[in-house]
């Protein structure tokens, strides 16, 4: 339930698992088993990824659509990049929007990214380097076709 909770824009409710497990568990039942679950997790449900990251970062800074979209290809492409790996999530985040912020002509790094984002310039820009080196070196393009065409509009 939590899963579907953390990961959905419009979760859904308890009524719709009770509906799922067809009158088996009364709500009572499936809190008190969530609350289980939860204790036992010790509330740790995992971490925000750079996908996460990179919608806030985009809504502070009121960023278009077409930009956020380009900074999720990056993203995405980034994946496939396994010398990347090593970087945190919220770092691939603020490096792919102000990569596809240069790329698009739009701005550089604004003190609200930055205060939003808590990396500075500095911090990230080696990281923009790396990603414009990657789109710009890829080896493999068939691999990444899937990729390219769900961003091609």
């Amino acid at each position: 339930m939590w899963n579907n909770i953390l990961q959905e824009r419009l979760p859904p409710v308890i009524d719709d698992f009770l509906y799922i497990c067809d009158g088996a568990y009364t709500r009572n039942e499936l809190l008190a088993m969530e609350i289980k679950l939860l204790k036992t997790l010790d509330f740790d449900l995992g971490v925000p990824l750079s996908y996460r990251f990179l919608r806030r970062f985009a809504r502070c800074a009121k960023t278009s659509m077409p930009t956020l979209t380009l900074a999720r290809y990056i993203l995405e492409l980034s994946l496939m990049d396994y010398t990347l790996i090593s970087c945190s999530d919220s770092k691939m985040a603020a490096a792919a929007l102000l990569l596809a912020l240069k790329m698009r002509f739009i701005s550089e790094w604004t003190p609200t990214l930055e205060y939003y984002s808590g990396y500075k310039l500095e911090d990230i820009k080696s990281l923009v380097y790396r990603l414009n080196e990657m789109l710009h070196k890829r080896k493999d393009r068939d691999s990444l076709s899937t990729v390219v065409n769900k961003y091609k509009h």
